[in-house]
């Protein structure tokens, strides 16, 4: 994926976590000013989709970001893209520990 299409799939994945936290989530991660977003990479579909469906399971704001093939990437196949979760911190989150920063 180019870096151009991953910045936008993350830009949607944070926007819809960020629109599925509560009002209080949503005033916390501004509370020291405009929060800090972190990218992580997964090795594989199958472990995207466990984040997201532990994620959902730990009742934290999640959301699947599905790409709807409309360019030559995914050959015009609906892919996964990323998972949008927060805002959180780390111990409402430990899962996401094992997964190392985006290069």
């Amino acid at each position: 994926m180019s870096s151009g299409k991953l910045a936008s799939q993350t830009g949607h994945a944070f926007l819809g976590a960020y629109s599925k936290a509560s009002k209080e989530k949503q005033e916390e991660y501004h509370a020291d000013g405009i929060g800090t977003k972190i990218c992580l990479t997964a090795p594989s579909l199958e472990h995207l989709m466990k984040i997201y469906e532990r994620a959902l399971a730990a009742g934290l704001p999640a959301v699947l970001i599905e790409d709807t093939g409309r360019n030559t990437t995914f050959n015009g196949v609906p892919t996964v893209s990323a998972v949008g979760i927060g805002p959180v911190s780390l111990n409402e989150a430990p899962f996401l520990k094992r997964f190392p920063l985006h290069p």
